[in-house]
């Protein structure tokens, strides 16, 4: 009797210790990935928001490197993109691509365009302390916006960084060159407006920027794939975890 004891003892216990095994190379596999995940999103995070400092960060580079004649006749080189991506790679720890940087000052381009048209009419000024237009007259407005479907969106829009979106574009507005025309600026600001109904944007002066369709598309097909493993994993470790449950019913029995 002893020894038929000690037998089924012994199947128990060994059941039982591969079964903790299981778990316990699991629970060290998902701890490790947590961290490499959130050790990635810090340091390069590819989807963010633009913010105020990120904002007057760029003016200030655009700047410099206008003052360093990286700017011609309206264009910006290459160089400025350049420039201007990496100080905000390294400042904020996120990816900044010049075509992120190009895209802003795009942006930046349309807003003054259509702002500025707006103040070009009687009845409507800028607040200087609210960053915002003024309207004296509603229906005037109602008007405006019948005939300009891309000013609506401006009615009570905050542009904290008006004075340097100004400084940077309204020279390129004078001369032509550079300019959005109002087809662009409303494509531009329709994709602002379907990011931020989709939830991606964190504030009304910031805009959701995304990596290229073909990357995004590889990056889904790629997650797809992995978490098809993922699951193929998961399930071998329950059957394991299973039978040697079993094991141990069978052995005590």
């Amino acid at each position: 009797f002893k020894e038929l004891f000690n037998l089924r003892h012994s199947s128990a216990r060994n059941a039982i210790e591969r079964s903790f095994g299981i778990l316990k190379k699991r629970w060290t596999n998902l701890k490790g990935k947590r961290k490499m995940t959130e050790r990635s999103n810090e340091e390069t995070r590819s989807y963010f928001t633009w913010n105020l400092e990120m904002e007057r960060a760029l003016a200030d580079v655009l700047r410099d490197q206008r003052s360093l004649g990286n700017k011609s006749d309206g264009a910006w080189k290459r160089v400025a993109y350049n420039a201007a991506a990496v100080m905000l790679t390294t400042n904020f720890k996120i990816q900044v691509t010049w075509e992120n940087v190009k895209n802003r000052i795009k942006l930046w381009r349309s807003w003054y365009g259509v702002v500025s048209d707006i103040l070009s009419q009687s009845g409507f000024d800028w607040d200087g302390t609210k960053h915002m237009i003024t309207v004296d007259n509603e229906n005037a407005w109602n008007e405006y916006v019948n005939a300009h479907k891309e000013a609506k969106q401006f009615r009570f829009k905050v542009i904290a960084n008006w004075d340097d979106i100004v400084d940077l574009c309204a020279k390129d507005r004078a001369t032509g060159h550079g300019a959005e025309t109002a087809i662009d600026a409303d494509e531009v600001m329709s994709r602002e407006i379907n990011e931020r109904e989709l939830g991606l944007e964190g504030a009304s002066d910031s805009i959701y920027l995304d990596e290229p369709g073909s990357t995004t598309q590889r990056r889904g097909q790629s997650s797809a794939s992995t978490s098809t493993q993922s699951q193929r994993r998961k399930t071998g470790e329950k059957d394991g975890i299973a039978n040697s449950l079993k094991e141990v019913a069978e052995s005590l029995k």
